[in-house]
């Protein structure tokens, strides 16, 4: 057994089976209302099925049905045409500060990390900071991205990562699913990559113990614990497998060490970054550990990154790995997942695969997959349309979805775009972007 995996196989045993990130048929937000019914597109379902003029059908927050094309519409239900168009479910940004971080330069406007003295913060629970108002909401929604795993940073293991979809100025609603997943860092976070598994080993370990022992540890007759009570408590969805574990990993030794723990425990593992992921990719497949890359960042900026690739995502998938496609660390620049995407299949990674390692397999691994990530009855009807492929550089989407709604592909800055064009005497132009 593993480092890590120490102490951990014992508590598996007692666990109930995994319940993904957002448990029950439905969510806080789902309403009902008339049908409205997409007909005519070229149906990109998420999970590598087209249907040619297919019909989508929402009722509410909700998509109804999935049919083939010429299937009956009903009475009364508001009709779009969207004959020529592209359908792709929507968009999905991972390991993003959007609406923890406004403007990266200005400290005041960070709340995506707790107390740098403290390198286990896993009571930190990002949902509670996520700022409806967030001007990157817009910005991100109209180029596509719909739902948004909106991450903690910093310490050894960050906290807990919310789950939201990008309905500007909800409040109420905006997040979906609270504790979703676990953010951990793995490699030299703390000095050495050692003491870094050490630390691992011992939070994961306390946490078992923790719970086993919570009687004594409330009459303090219990041994000294690595973390604080609360973030024990928050480990526990981890260790039962019943939260994702999301941890940074370049390194072909540190991706090992993440399939090992995975093979050895019930944890479901995600790696990010995964440069050297091709190096190990038999292995991160036999452990089921998903890797989210980001294809452009073929140069290193690390030793750890040393043999960055551009086909990774390819050789990857390959090896019968389960990838994300994602833009790791820019909260502004989320919505260029589509040029990833493209590079992705530029250099030999299947199309429907690339549109699946933004949608459905992003959504398995965080675990909301019942709700998310495709187009099919019963998803929440997040839907982007295409006049064309959408891993061209030059496309844009004509309509976004979310909840079952069309937003308004308006952003601040193409407000700001607009008053200027205005002021010089220029007329805005539909659909230019910023």
């Amino acid at each position: 057994m593993n480092l890590l995996g120490i102490g951990l196989w014992t508590l598996t045993a007692l666990a109930p089976p995994p319940t993904g990130g957002l448990t029950g048929s439905k969510l806080a937000f789902d309403r009902d209302g008339e049908p409205v019914v997409l007909v005519g597109g070229d149906i990109r379902t998420g999970v590598g099925t087209r249907i040619a003029g297919g019909i989508i059908e929402i009722r509410g927050s909700r998509i109804t049905r999935v049919a083939p094309a010429g299937a009956p519409i009903p009475a009364g239900a508001r009709r779009i045409d969207l004959a020529g168009k592209i359908v792709t479910p929507g968009l999905i940004a991972v390991d993003s500060a959007m609406g923890l971080v406004e403007i990266e330069a200005e400290i005041s406007t960070h709340d995506d990390s707790a107390s740098e003295g403290d390198s286990v913060r896993a009571a930190f629970d990002a949902a509670t900071a996520v700022n409806a108002d967030s001007a990157l909401l817009p910005v991100n929604a109209m180029e596509g991205i719909t739902s948004a795993a909106v991450t903690p940073q910093g310490g050894l293991i960050s906290g807990q990562v919310a789950w939201i979809d990008l309905v500007a100025g909800d409040h109420r609603d905006i997040v979906a699913g609270r504790g979703v997943a676990m953010r951990a860092h793995l490699g030299a976070v703390v000095g050495s990559r050692a003491l870094a598994l050490a630390q691992l080993r011992e939070v994961f370990d306390d946490a078992v113990f923790f719970r086993r022992n919570r009687g004594a540890y409330d009459r303090n007759q219990s041994r000294a614990l690595g973390a604080h009570r609360l973030d024990l408590e928050a480990l526990a969805p981890v260790v039962d497998g019943r939260m994702p574990l999301v941890v940074s990993a370049d390194r072909a030794s540190d991706l090992l060490a993440l399939a090992e723990l995975a093979a050895s425990s019930k944890l479901r593992v995600v790696a990010i970054g995964g440069a050297q992921a091709w190096k190990v990719a038999a292995s991160l497949a036999r452990a089921d550990v998903t890797v989210v890359v980001q294809p452009s960042q073929n140069l290193p900026s690390s030793l750890d990154e040393m043999g960055a690739r551009l086909d990774n995502a390819a050789l990857l998938v390959q090896a019968g790995v389960h990838v994300g496609i994602a833009v790791l660390g820019d909260a502004h620049n989320a919505r260029n997942v589509t040029q990833e995407a493209g590079i992705a299949v530029a250099n030999g990674m299947p199309a429907d695969a690339a549109l699946a390692a933004l949608t459905s397999e992003l959504a398995r691994a965080y675990g909301v997959d019942a709700h998310y990530g495709s187009i099919s009855a019963g998803k929440v009807a997040n839907l982007v349309v295409w006049d064309g492929d959408p891993f061209e550089l030059s496309q844009r989407p004509s309509q976004v979805w979310i909840r079952g709604r069309s937003i308004a592909l308006r952003s601040r800055q193409t407000e700001l775009r607009d008053r200027y064009l205005r002021r010089i005497g220029k007329r805005p132009r539909s659909g230019l972007r910023p």
